[in-house]
């Protein structure tokens, strides 16, 4: 409790609250600058980080200015609907935005007011309470709040909830949340005041449209992609001590190496990372023939199974029984661990893979699973 006080306080002291750098937990690619035609103007770089990954339009809003020097503290700052960046290049990456308070602000004016002034502590099932400002967080914003970013996103609660216009509202550093009781069940039901919109107009910033850069798209979030991590490198083809090379055909499972290779003799001719068994439910080893083969299965462990490990999978693709229990080499189409033990004891793989091995495998073909 200290340490939230301390850390509250510095805040409330600075009069900004920082945004964690949700960009450098993020890994996907894309431009780096954006135009928004709804209100005129481009988004770049670090600001653009930062309005995607932590709330985008949702939380902050459109663009009302284009990024500017502020003449009197001398910071690049941009101003949204609901909130005012400004950039601190002295500060490490993760804290190089910063967000003015404008909630403070707003609450400044009715301070005075009852629902301004601290309650005494009290948590209960329905609130939290924050020793820093003296204020409670209930019901659904409390849920609204903790769902969206948190302390830092919104800063510490500086109201209880009070009645506005008509609507239920609660202050916080850098937001007002009002409550919408007609879009009850929607993602709508908690909409955030236009405050940074009403600090643009009481520091008379001009927010006219400015024309979209020739060399900007305008915004759009599939602009953005997260690429596919890199596959990881296939084993070095080795032929194995006590490998079956006698056979024309036959399947190599590599437990230790998660990798299931397809031999001709002495030479390999295909391979697939799979998933075996877990710990708890290991693929048995050794060498093994397949018996049946059946281009659909359902497959299940059983209603005898302890509880809350009972399964049944309909049309398992490409199904290779080669050892009886049910253990088999077969398609997976509700996963994508593969190169990770993640079956009940069957070795499965990739459709495309399931699928090769199936239509290359002869019946009776040999099967040697090992570590």
């Amino acid at each position: 409790m200290r340490m939230r006080m301390i850390v509250g306080l510095l805040a409330v002291a600075l009069g900004l609250l920082a945004l964690p750098g949700g960009a450098a937990a993020s890994h996907d690619v894309g431009p780096d600058r954006a135009y928004f035609p709804a209100t005129g103007h481009t988004v770049s770089y670090g600001f653009l980080d930062h309005w995607r990954h932590n709330g985008g339009l949702q939380i902050f809003g459109y663009p009302l200015t284009d990024e500017f020097t502020n003449p009197t503290t001398g910071l690049t700052t941009q101003y949204f609907e609901r909130a005012v960046f400004e950039w601190h290049a002295a500060n490490p990456p993760e804290w190089q935005v910063l967000l003015y308070r404008p909630g403070a602000d707003a609450a400044a004016k009715p301070a005075a007011q009852p629902a301004f002034q601290p309650v005494v502590e009290g948590d209960s099932a329905h609130c939290d309470w924050f020793a820093v400002t003296g204020h409670r967080l209930c019901n659904g914003f409390r849920a609204y709040w903790q769902q969206h970013g948190g302390l830092p996103t919104f800063g510490y609660p500086l109201s209880e909830e009070l009645s506005e216009d008509g609507l239920v509202v609660q202050y916080f550093e850098r937001a007002r949340f009002e409550w919408r009781p007609e879009n009850r069940g929607t993602v709508y039901e908690v909409l955030l005041g236009r405050l940074g919109a009403d600090r643009a107009a009481a520091d008379k910033i001009d927010i006219a449209p400015a024309p979209r850069p020739d060399d900007v798209k305008e915004y759009d979030p599939r602009l953005w992609t997260i690429p596919a991590p890199p596959a990881p490198e296939p084993p070095v083809v080795t032929v194995p001590s006590g490998a079956p090379t006698w056979n024309a055909q036959w399947i190599e499972v590599d437990l230790s190496a998660q990798y299931m290779q397809a031999w001709e003799y002495a030479t390999v001719v295909m391979g697939t990372w799979v998933s075996t068994g877990t710990a708890d439910y290991p693929t048995p080893t050794g060498y093994f023939s397949v018996f049946s083969k059946l281009r659909y299965d359902d497959m299940t462990n059983g209603l005898a199974a302890p509880p809350g490990e009972y399964y049944y999978v309909e049309d398992v693709p490409w199904v290779m029984y080669f050892a009886s229990g049910g253990y088999a080499i077969h398609g997976a189409y509700w996963h994508n661990m593969f190169g990770t033990p993640y079956s009940h004891g069957c070795v499965s793989t990739p459709l495309w893979a399931a699928e090769w091995f199936y239509n290359w495998a002869p019946w009776g073909i040999t099967v040697w699973v090992h570590w």
